[in-house]
């Protein structure tokens, strides 16, 4: 499922990736799925965020699902995150899981 996309800005520096692997038991999944892309539509109206897409595996059992953020630089990234209740958002999410993986990346193509 794809939240949107924002045309990439011309950068010396590559863009960020954070991917993040969630664990998501049975029970939690529609709330989860709500709360995730109600986050995704919020975070890409900020300056900087480029990108939000949650997907899952193809076959699997619908327990894991990935989000896949691309953000023009760190100083985007680190404005997001200031931001009156960033915190809390990400809380609402984490206590609807078993378990949380995340990769911060350079992206390196295009």
């Amino acid at each position: 499922m794809r939240c949107s996309t924002r045309e990439k800005k011309m950068s010396q520096e590559p863009h960020i990736a954070i991917i993040v692997e969630y664990d998501v038991p049975e029970q939690n999944r529609n709330v989860f799925m709500d709360r995730l892309i109600e986050n995704c539509a919020a975070t890409l109206k900020d300056d900087g965020c480029l990108r939000m897409e949650v997907s899952q595996p193809i076959g699997g059992d619908g327990r894991v699902v990935f989000l896949t953020e691309r953000w023009r630089d760190q100083a985007s990234i680190d404005k997001h995150r200031q931001q009156p209740g960033h915190d809390e958002q990400h809380e609402r999410i984490d206590k609807l899981l078993t378990g949380k993986r995340v990769a911060k990346c350079h992206i390196l193509n295009d």
